[in-house]
């Protein structure tokens, strides 16, 4: 959830308990989950494509299938490469032409 995890949730929720009068803890319990029911409802329809996108990336990977943008051939470049160092083979029939 963005990098949050529960120590940081709970020194938050410590943090307003120790602001905010407690008079004031209803309300703000409201707000947060009004606004918390916002955001789910909000990024439901995203997470649902989302996941249809991986299940279907997924069912692909299990039929053997290779994905089709990619073309003959092709092989991912090496760590030291992609790091900025030189091609590992320089002969013209292995590099990767862009």
């Amino acid at each position: 959830m963005l990098g949050v995890g529960w120590p940081d949730l709970l020194f938050i929720g410590i943090l307003l308990a120790l602001v905010v009068k407690p008079e004031e803890w209803p309300r703000v319990a409201r707000i947060a989950g009004k606004g918390l029911r916002t955001i789910r409802r909000q990024a439901g329809p995203v997470l649902a494509e989302l996941r249809a996108i991986s299940s279907g990336m997924m069912e692909d990977e299990k039929a053997g299938q290779s994905p089709s943008h990619l073309p003959d051939r092709w092989e991912p470049l090496s760590q030291s490469y992609q790091k900025g160092g030189e091609y590992p083979d320089s002969s013209p029939d292995t590099r990767h032409d862009r």
